[in-house]
């Protein structure tokens, strides 16, 4: 009796069906749809895509899409699609309709169309090693749309910042309000021409904040340690200027987890082990080292100014926490 048994146990598990749950895929097609339940991983598993939630004090947990390291202890959310439109139920679909458009919904209302597609085309969506999500079209393999063209506050290996004349892509990073929260914050990090040169250029609040020195001899006069050869997860930096337009990009030897991410406070991070590559402390706007910005005082203050110091306290709702949290 216990040799029928275990010939049946081995016919189903070579058949796949005593599977405690279903095999990992990095693609979805026509038809297909992603909710809270199901994720993307890349193939050979660096990453995965799907809804996440994120939790704030006094506050009901809001959902996003988006990319992560799989073996990130962080959880460090790499990429959001709708980092503006936080989905306020546990109901998200990512799905791609019969014309190629790919759509997040809830509850049957549309929260953020990726791409409109105008005609019918048989298109694929894959989870790439890279971390880049690339819808395109099945017939052809050629590229609808992918994320590596909507960076939020990360750049990852591959990723460019910069810009491109031709078709007037702009890659900018743009930090999140806080910890929390992934809306737009006080920060964006673009790259900006200096001469026959570019830089890096760190805006707060639409005015100049930090800036990385121009590019010379394969690295920025202020992301030094970016190119640390002591460091066993060396970057390798790259600035492409050509008649399309300019761009930096990088890559990484054998770093597990590598990204430049810009925190809400205004700082670049290195992933692999969170070393700062721009300045640690604040720039305050009196001082002009490390790549800080001096600021132009307004015309209207003089010596004999003087301060009233108040004191007060704002009511504990999520409208006053995230205001504290925001860098103003």
């Amino acid at each position: 009796m216990a040799s029928i048994f275990m010939l049946i146990l081995s016919f189903l598990c070579s058949q796949g069906l005593y599977s405690s749950s279903v095999a990992a895929t990095s693609t979805i097609r026509v038809g297909d749809q992603l909710n809270s339940t199901t994720n993307l991983v890349s193939e050979n598993g660096n990453f995965t895509l799907g809804f996440f939630t994120v939790g704030r004090p006094n506050s009901q947990n809001s959902s996003y899409f988006g990319v992560w390291y799989t073996n990130d202890d962080r959880q460090r959310k790499v990429w959001v699609a709708n980092p503006n439109s936080p989905i306020t139920s546990s109901f998200g679909v990512l799905a791609i309709d019969s014309n190629g458009t790919l759509e997040i919904t809830s509850e049957g209302s549309s929260i953020m169309i990726l791409h409109d597609q105008n005609g019918t085309v048989n298109a694929t969506a894959t989870l790439e090693d890279s971390g880049n999500f690339v819808l395109m079209d099945a017939a052809d393999r050629r590229t609808l749309w992918q994320s590596f063209d909507h960076p939020t506050n990360t750049l990852l290996a591959g990723m460019k910042l910069g810009y491109n004349l031709t078709s007037g892509q702009n890659w900018t990073l743009t930090s999140w309000l806080n910890d929390y929260v992934p809306a737009a914050g006080a920060f964006n990090l673009s790259l900006e021409s200096i001469g026959d040169s570019a830089q890096l250029v760190m805006h707060r609040r639409g005015e100049p904040y930090w800036t990385s020195g121009p590019w010379n001899n394969g690295n920025f006069e202020f992301t030094v340690t970016l190119n640390d050869t002591s460091n066993p997860y060396q970057y390798n930096l790259h600035y492409v200027s050509n008649g399309d337009g300019k761009y930096f990009t990088f890559d990484a030897t054998d770093a597990k987890i590598s990204m430049m991410e810009l925190t809400s406070k205004g700082e670049i991070l290195d992933g692999a082990n969170s070393r700062f590559v721009s300045p640690a402390d604040f720039c305050y706007g009196y001082q002009a080292d490390n790549g800080c910005v001096k600021t132009q005082l307004p015309g209207c203050r003089s010596q004999k100014d003087s301060f009233q110091q108040l004191s007060a306290n704002f009511p504990v709702t999520t409208s006053s926490y995230e205001t504290i949290q925001s860098q103003v």
